[in-house]
């Protein structure tokens, strides 16, 4: 059997590092393929529900799809999910990092300009114009990468460095996932009630104080301390993020609100990837030279410097930019 420690394989027990609660206590029982085959019964329901519950309010249009932009798409997330997550293994001046970052350039540069040109594109970047709209992306963009390299970070240094299994770790971060959903719809009632400004900014103040906490106790975090910081930042997280969609959304005009929704979706799947890509890779430099507990703790607080400095950013942003009443 191999261990899995960040992308590298060494001798010892099958332990998969990144994984909800359920999935732990599935892959602890019996085996990461049963994962897959538990998720079938729910997306079955979920489909017959949507059949039968959702409504086709607007007109449907049949719309010709630009095969070229979706090939630059996809040559965009690759190259730079890629190449960043290589950083810590391979040399920068080689194809597997570098290389793989200026595809990346060169393919999201392509698809800006192509895009320009379409009356309509698969993603409209002429919204970015509008930087109010800007704004609220970064910030959005900014908190997918936090919480996606909390849902790498945690579970490993549980168990590598305090030496948990993987239901363990499971358990612990799941407390802060259903605080994190039981905040929610209550940042939506304080967007209804004052504006998007105060969710925001009091959602981001709970990140920073959660994350700057992690960063000063990193080298030495018992389970139950990890359990009620990172409630702390959930809390924060889950009470700003529908605010955010929603006042990013209010900054364009009714046309231009389903293509803000796509690309709010499609920087939502990039941003995860590339908070677990960086992560991963700030982690794995402290492991370079040997997989210790102690290189495991450094590397996580160092990725936790990179996300404290992610949350300044977005409260900076948050005040320029969040007004205090949805238009």
């Amino acid at each position: 059997m191999s261990k899995i420690i960040i992308g590298r394989f060494i001798p010892g027990d099958s332990v998969i590092h990144k994984m909800d609660s359920r999935g732990k206590l599935i892959f602890t029982n019996w085996g990461w393929r049963v994962i897959f085959f538990c998720l079938l019964p729910p997306l079955a329901i979920a489909m017959v529900l949507g059949i039968w519950g959702i409504e086709q309010k607007s007109t449907i249009r049949k719309v010709k799809i630009d095969l070229f932009s979706l090939v630059l798409i996809a040559i965009t997330f690759a190259g730079l999910v890629y190449g960043f997550s290589n950083v810590s293994s391979q040399s920068f001046i080689s194809f597997q990092v570098a290389g793989a970052i200026l595809v990346g350039l060169v393919a999201i540069t392509l698809l800006i300009k192509h895009s320009f040109k379409l009356q309509n594109p698969i993603l409209d970047f002429k919204l970015f114009k509008n930087l109010r709209f800007s704004g609220h992306v970064l910030i959005f963009f900014l908190v997918q990468m936090c919480s996606l390299g909390f849902a790498f970070l945690l579970p490993n240094y549980i168990q590598i460095v305090n030496n948990n299994s993987a239901l363990t770790a499971g358990l612990i971060v799941m407390p802060a996932g259903l605080a994190g959903a039981i905040f929610a719809p209550i940042g939506g009632k304080i967007l209804d009630k004052f504006g998007p400004k105060k969710p925001i900014l009091f959602g981001a103040s709970l990140m920073a104080v959660a994350i700057f906490t992690f960063v000063f106790i990193a080298t030495k975090m018992s389970n139950m301390l990890i359990m009620l910081v990172y409630i702390f930042y959930m809390l924060g997280m889950g009470m700003m993020m529908g605010t955010v969609m929603t006042s990013a959304l209010a900054s364009l005009t009714d046309k231009e609100q389903t293509q803000g929704n796509g690309i709010l979706n499609t920087l939502q799947q990039f941003a995860g990837s590339m908070g677990t890509s960086l992560a991963a890779m700030i982690v794995a430099m402290s492991q370079s030279e040997k997989v210790s507990s102690e290189a495991t703790a450094i590397g996580s607080q160092h990725a936790f410097m990179l996300l404290a400095c992610f949350v300044v950013i977005i409260i900076g942003v948050s005040i320029k930019v969040v007004p205090k009443k949805l238009n």
